[in-house]
C-alpha cells in the first residue's frame, strides 16, 4: 500500500493499536502510580492481602466504565506493588515479641563496616529472620571485610527508635534500608571453624565472599584504607573519600553542619550531579574519538551512549550503589536509552519515566528526602526554564539559584526544619566548579590507588586545594542568617507552599501571581501555644533518659536534656534540639538540670550550643525557687539544702494553675520521697514517675500523697533494667493511675487548659503511626 493511502487508513479507523488520544500521559501516569505508593505509606498499618484482592476485584468490575481508568489502574498498581513489597519486608523483620533474643546467626558481612569510638558497626545478612541486621561489635572486634562469613551470637532488638514529631524517624530509615533488626555481638566464630552448638537450624553459612557485590565492596574497603594511609588525618580526607567512593563516615559533624547551612550537602552524596558529570565526559569524549564508526551500522552516538552508561555504572558501583546513586543511574539510563532509540521525548517525560522506574524498583524511596529533593530540583529547573527568555540569558545559572531555593524550601523545611539562605551563592559557585573537582578527585584517587608513590603528591595537593575552598564555605556558613530554622510544616502546609511557590514563579502575564506569597505563609506558622493560665507538657522520647518541655503562652522551660553515650550519640543534638526547633522554639527561658547523671544532663551542651537560654543558662535548682509565667506557677520543692547526694539530690518541680498540676521528679528515691511527703504538698494531676520506675522509687506513701490521674514513665522500651518494675506498676495501678511510658508511646504530650482541665495524654506513636513503625505492645499489667 502506498504512502498516500495511510491517512485514509487512519481516518477509516483501520490502524493497529491504540490511537494517540488513547495513550495515557506518562507524567500523569507516574503521578498516579506515586499517589498509590503514598496512599499505602500514609496508612497506620499494612493492610492484609485480602484488601489487595478486593481492590483488584472492584477494579475489574467498575474500572471499564469509569473515566480516567488508565490512571486509576496506575494508582492501584502503585498501591498493590508497595503493599506486596511491604508484606515481604514485614516478614523479614524481627517481631516485637522476639526483642532481646540471644541467638546464633550464620551469615555474611554486607557493605563497608564502620569503626568509631571502640565500636565496629556493620550490616549482617542471613538466610533467616531477620534477613538483614545492623550489628555493633564492641572493643575487641576483628577486622571485618565485605562478604566475610561468620557465625555470631548476638542479642537482637526489634527495629525500634525514639519517636518525636518533627525529628528523624529512625524506624523509617531502617525500613527503607531493609534492616529488620539491630543488635550487638556477644560471641563469634568464623564459618570455617565448623558448626556452632545452638546454631540456626537449616541455615546456610550465608557466605558471599565470591559474589560480585562483595568483591566490589572489598575493593572499595581496600581503596578507603589506602587513601586513609596516604592522607592521614587531613581534614579533607573524608570529603575525598565521599566524592570518589561514596564513603561518608569520615565527614565530621562540624563539616556536615557547614554543608547543611550552605545548602550543599547534596554535593557530597554521589547522585545526579556526579553521575551526570562522569557520563557526560565519557559520552562526548567517546563520541569525538570514534569518528571512524560513523556511517556504519552502529553509530558513534550509540557506542558513546553504551560507554557512558558502563562508565557511570562502574562509578555507581564504586560508590556503593547508595539510594541517591541508584536514582541518578536510573535517570541517566532513561536519558541514554532515549538517545540510543532516537526518541524525541520531552524532558518532562524523561523525568517522569525515570521517577516511575525508581518507584518500581523501590517504592519506599519516597521515605527518603533525597528522592523528593533530587526529582524536585530537576522538575523546578524544567518549570523555571521552559518557554522563558531566562533560558537564553548568560545569567541563567545565577538567576535560577534563588528560584530553586524558594521552590525547594517547603521540602527542606518539611524534612529538616531548615532552609539555607546561603545556598544560592554557594551552589552557583560550587556546582560549576564540580565539573573540575569531580574529575580531579577521581583522577587523583585512581592514580594513588594504582601507583601510590606517584599519586600521593597530587592527592595531597588536591586535599590542600579543597581545604582552601572549605575555609571560604565555612566562612559563608558562619554569616548571620546563612540558614534559617522554622517550625516543621505539616503535609498540608508543605503542599500549599509548593503550590504557592509555583504560582509565584509562574511566567509573567499570569494573573494573581501575588497570591503565591499568601500560600507560602503557612510555612511561618508555629504550633499554637497554650492560652494564658494553661500550659503544655511534652515528655520527649529520648530512650533511656529524661527530657521534658513545658510551654506556657509566652515561655518555654526544658527539664533535663536526655542522655549521651560513648558511641557518640547525643540525644540533645539528635532528638531534643530538632524537636524544640520543630515546635518553633528558638530560645529557652530556663533549662533546669535535675542532677548529674549522664542520662539527664548528657544533651545539655548540645541544647545550649543550639539556642539562647535565659536565667543564666543551664542550672541546677534548690527548694524555695519560685516564679510565675503567664498565670502559671513554678515552684521548686527539692532539694532543700539538706545533706542530699546522688539521685536523692534531684530537682523536684511542681507546676500548677487553675487548669491542673504537674510534678517533675528527676531520679529521687525513697528517702527523698519520704522527706517530701512529710514537708511539702505534692498532689498533682500528672506525675513524671521518679527514677524511670525503679524499685528504689515510687514508694506507696509517695504515690498516695501525689495521687496522680496519669503517671508518665521516661524509659526506653524493653530496657535492660526492666523499668518500670512490676512492683512499681502495681502500686500505681492500685491507685487507679493511668500508666504509660515513652518507650511504648513515643513522645507524650498533655495539655492543661483553663476551660477543659487536663487533656491527654497523647501518644506520638498513636498519632503518627505508619506501616513501618514497630507495633509496641502495651504490657497487660499496665491496663
Amino acid at each position: 500500500m502506498g504512502t498516500g493511502e495511510r491517512p485514509l487508513e487512519r481516518n477509516a479507523g483501520l490502524t493497529r493499536g491504540p490511537s494517540p488520544a488513547a495513550t495515557p500521559d506518562l507524567r500523569l501516569a507516574t503521578l498516579a502510580f506515586g499517589g498509590g505508593v503514598l496512599l499505602l505509606c500514609a496508612l497506620p498499618a499494612l493492610p492484609g492481602l485480602w484488601v489487595l484482592l478486593l481492590t483488584l476485584a472492584l477494579a475489574l468490575t467498575f474500572l471499564p466504565v469509569l473515566p480516567g481508568r488508565a490512571y486509576l489502574l496506575f494508582c492501584l498498581a502503585g498501591f498493590a506493588w508497595t503493599l506486596l513489597l511491604g508484606q515481604q519486608l514485614m516478614a523479614e523483620r524481627l517481631p516485637a515479641a522476639r526483642d532481646g533474643d540471644v541467638v546464633w546467626l550464620a551469615g555474611h558481612v554486607e557493605g563497608l563496616p564502620e569503626t568509631r569510638n571502640a565500636r565496629t558497626r556493620f550490616q549482617f545478612v542471613t538466610d533467616t529472620v531477620p534477613r538483614r541486621a545492623r550489628l555493633s561489635w564492641y572493643d575487641d572486634a576483628p577486622a571485618l571485610h565485605p562478604g566475610d562469613c561468620w557465625r555470631l551470637q548476638v542479642k537482637l532488638s526489634a527495629p525500634h527508635g525514639a519517636l518525636n514529631p518533627g525529628t528523624f524517624d529512625y524506624e523509617a530509615w531502617l525500613w527503607r534500608k531493609r534492616i529488620g533488626a539491630t543488635g550487638y555481638v556477644k560471641q563469634a566464630r568464623p564459618c570455617a571453624s565448623g558448626p556452632v552448638a545452638g546454631g540456626v537450624d537449616g541455615a546456610s553459612d550465608g557466605s558471599a565472599r565470591g559474589s560480585v557485590a562483595a568483591t566490589v565492596d572489598r575493593w572499595r574497603q581496600a581503596a578507603v584504607a589506602r587513601i586513609n594511609r596516604l592522607l592521614g588525618e587531613h581534614p579533607m580526607g573524608g570529603v575525598i573519600r565521599a566524592l570518589s567512593l561514596g564513603e561518608r563516615s569520615g565527614i565530621s559533624d562540624a563539616q556536615w553542619r557547614v554543608f547543611r547551612e550552605t545548602g550543599t550537602a547534596h554535593l557530597v552524596a554521589i547522585s545526579g550531579l556526579h553521575i551526570g558529570l562522569v557520563a557526560a565526559g565519557l559520552f562526548f569524549g567517546l563520541r569525538r574519538t570514534l569518528p571512524w564508526v560513523a556511517g556504519r551500522r552502529v553509530s558513534a552516538v550509540v557506542l558513546a551512549s553504551v560507554g557512558s552508561a558502563l562508565g557511570a555504572g562502574v562509578y555507581a558501583a564504586l560508590a556503593g550503589f547508595s539510594l541517591p546513586t541508584q536514582r541518578a543511574l536510573v535517570m541517566l539510563l532513561v536519558v541514554l536509552g532515549a538517545v540510543m532509540l532516537r526518541r524525541r521525548s520531552g524532558a518532562g517525560e524523561l523525568l517522569a519515566l525515570a521517577a516511575l522506574a525508581v518507584l518500581v524498583l523501590d517504592p519506599f524511596a519516597v521515605l527518603a528526602p533525597g528522592f523528593w529533593l533530587s526529582f524536585g530540583a530537576v522538575a523546578w529547573i524544567l518549570y523555571l526554564t521552559r518557554g522563558r527568555t531566562l533560558r537564553r540569558s548568560r545569567w541563567t545559572w545565577l538567576l535560577l539559584q534563588p528560584a530553586l531555593v524558594l521552590g525547594l524550601a517547603p521540602l527542606t523545611l518539611y524534612w529538616f526544619g531548615q532552609a539555607s539562605m546561603a545556598a544560592p551563592l554557594a551552589n552557583s559557585l560550587l556546582i560549576p566548579a564540580f565539573a573540575l573537582i569531580v574529575p580531579a578527585v577521581l583522577g587523583c584517587v585512581l592514580l594513588a590507588l594504582i601507583w601510590p608513590s606517584v599519586g600521593v603528591v597530587p592527592l595531597h595537593g588536591l586535599a590542600d586545594a579543597l581545604g582552601v575552598g572549605w575555609q571560604a564555605l565555612a566562612g559563608l556558613a558562619a554569616l548571620p542568617g546563612a540558614a534559617i530554622t522554622l517550625p516543621a510544616p505539616g503535609l498540608l502546609a508543605t503542599a500549599t507552599a509548593l503550590a504557592g511557590a509555583a504560582l509565584l514563579l509562574a511566567p509573567r502575564g499570569l494573573p494573581g501571581r501575588w497570591l503565591g506569597a499568601v500560600l507560602l505563609l503557612p510555612l511561618l506558622l508555629a504550633p499554637a501555644a497554650p492560652p494564658p493560665g494553661g500550659f503544655r507538657l511534652t515528655l520527649i522520647d529520648v530512650g533511656q533518659g529524661l527530657s521534658a518541655l513545658v510551654r506556657t503562652a509566652n515561655h518555654a522551660l526544658l527539664f533535663d536534656a536526655g542522655p549521651r553515650y560513648r558511641s557518640g550519640f547525643d540525644a540533645g543534638e539528635a532528638l531534643v534540639v530538632p524537636f524544640l526547633q520543630g515546635r518553633g522554639i528558638q530560645q529557652l527561658d530556663r533549662l533546669l538540670v535535675s542532677h548529674g547523671d549522664i542520662d539527664h544532663r548528657g544533651g545539655v551542651a548540645a541544647v545550649a550550643a543550639a539556642m539562647p537560654i535565659g536565667a543564666g543558662g543551664p542550672g541546677r535548682c534548690s527548694a524555695g525557687q519560685h516564679w510565675r509565667w503567664d498565670e502559671v506557677d513554678f515552684r521548686v520543692l527539692h532539694p532543700d539544702g539538706g545533706d542530699w547526694s546522688g539521685n536523692n539530690a534531684s530537682c523536684v518541680l511542681r507546676i500548677s494553675s487553675p487548669a491542673g498540676s504537674l510534678l517533675l521528679t528527676g531520679d529521687i528515691e525513697a528517702p527523698a520521697e519520704r522527706h517530701l511527703v512529710a514537708t511539702r504538698p505534692l498532689a498533682a494531676d500528672v506525675l513524671v514517675v521518679p527514677h524511670h520506675g525503679s524499685n528504689t522509687s515510687s514508694s506507696a506513701g509517695f504515690i498516695a500523697a501525689v495521687d496522680p490521674d496519669y503517671a508518665l514513665v521516661p524509659a526506653a522500651w524493653n530496657n535492660r533494667w526492666g523499668f518500670p518494675r512490676p512492683a512499681v506498676v502495681a502500686r500505681y495501678r492500685a491507685r487507679a493511675s493511668a500508666l504509660t511510658s515513652t518507650g511504648v508511646a513515643g513522645a507524650i504530650s498533655v495539655d492543661f487548659l483553663p476551660e477543659q482541665g487536663v487533656v491527654g495524654p497523647r501518644s506520638a506513636r498513636e498519632l503518627h503511626r505508619r506501616p513501618w513503625h514497630l507495633r509496641v505492645p502495651v504490657p497487660a499489667d499496665w491496663r
